[in-house]
């Protein structure tokens, strides 16, 4: 048991005499940090790849290439792929890290000095490039990419397997579609781009001490426990791009709960276009049998539209459309937890447990 589930045992005013404040401290950016653009990809190996290529498929993860065990999947941006599902050899499907864009080949090079890092070649891959990895003390990995090819994409274009006929929404005094039908078909949700992701921490302290020292990771809400205020469990963060927007949050750690013995993935979160397009895709998995986790409803942190699924190996996915930018001018928040959605249904009991394996 952990600090914070032993001390819930305690009486409230012992529970405030014996232990220190466990704040997140407030971090902020400086140039000698590694500077990451965006979340580019993320790694996972599945124990049936099989079965998971049924579920990408009806997720809308688009097949870009295949190498021996290894699926190369892309959304509809411009990174070259989103996803590398691959086999795993133990039958057990595991979380092998996130892999974030480098702003250029000098900050592709401080990741490169890292202790531990290892470069790689990744020019087989889509888009081709090179790779750092650095692994982590708590068994996660910690990835960034550069000098890869992007997709070449036409921003006034959003392609779909739904849309038959869309015009624009009709307002109560503005109707700015008239004599055009809106009309969908049931397919897939198209994926735009990864969003974000998260970890479930044991080791929280340390892990956010080395992801907001070494990188341009800053806080955008920060919570503390409705019954411990003195305990800040959890941290969205943004990347920190300056002037330009970036989405509210890219990563986010919490706190383990009491009895948890390792840090894992919670879920991985990737975009589709709107509001229809995400009814139509929860439909369009409900009615292939994968089993929904919690959605359709409105996140009150990001704001975005949430509606979350298990794969087919139990790891939790996510889509979401219409999530919160954020620039420097952007202070972040602390808030004591409460609920998590504006609105949408209950959120489940065990929606922190991790069901993979």
């Amino acid at each position: 048991m952990d600090v914070v589930g032993l001390v819930s045992r305690l009486p409230q005013r012992v529970q405030e005499w014996i232990v220190p404040p466990m704040e997140i401290p407030d971090v902020h950016n400086n140039p000698s940090k590694i500077q990451l653009i965006r979340l580019g990809h993320v790694y996972f190996e599945h124990r049936n790849l099989k079965e998971f290529q049924r579920f990408a498929k009806d997720f809308g993860f688009i097949e870009e290439r295949r190498i021996g065990n290894t699926i190369y999947y892309r959304g509809y941006g411009k990174d070259p792929y989103v996803y590398v599902a691959s086999q795993s050899e133990t039958r057990s499907s595991r979380f092998l890290g996130p892999a974030f864009v480098a702003k250029d080949e000098e900050n592709f090079e401080k990741a490169m000095k890292l202790e531990g890092a290892i470069v790689k070649d990744i020019s087989h891959a889509p888009g081709g490039g090179r790779l750092v990895t650095i692994p982590r003390p708590n068994g996660t990995f910690m990835h960034v990419v550069y000098g890869q090819d992007e997709r070449e994409i036409k921003t006034d274009e959003i392609p779909s397997q739904i849309v038959e006929s869309q015009g624009p929404f009709n307002e109560p005094f503005k109707k700015g579609r008239c004599g055009v039908f809106q009309r969908f078909k049931p397919a897939p949700a198209l994926v735009h781009k990864i969003g974000h992701l998260g970890y479930i921490c044991c080791e929280f302290d340390q892990e956010l001490e080395f992801y907001t020292t070494n990188f341009n990771f800053v806080h955008s809400d920060i919570l503390s426990h409705e019954k411990f205020g003195w305990v800040d469990f959890m941290t969205f963060m943004h990347l920190d791009l300056g002037e330009e927007y970036s989405d509210h949050h890219v990563f986010f750690l919490s706190r383990a709960p009491p009895g948890t013995t390792k840090t894992s993935v919670h879920h991985t979160s990737y975009e589709v276009a709107d509001f229809d397009t995400q009814l139509m895709g929860h439909r369009w998995l409900e009615q292939q049998k994968w089993r929904s986790v919690w959605g359709v409803g409105r996140h009150v942190l990001g704001s975005q539209i949430f509606d979350y699924w298990l794969d087919s190996s139990g790891f939790k996915v996510e889509h979401y459309a219409d999530g919160d930018l954020v620039n420097t001018d952007y202070k972040n928040k602390r808030s004591v937890a409460g609920p998590m959605a504006i609105w949408g249904p209950e959120i489940p009991g065990d929606f922190a447990k991790n069901k993979a394996s």
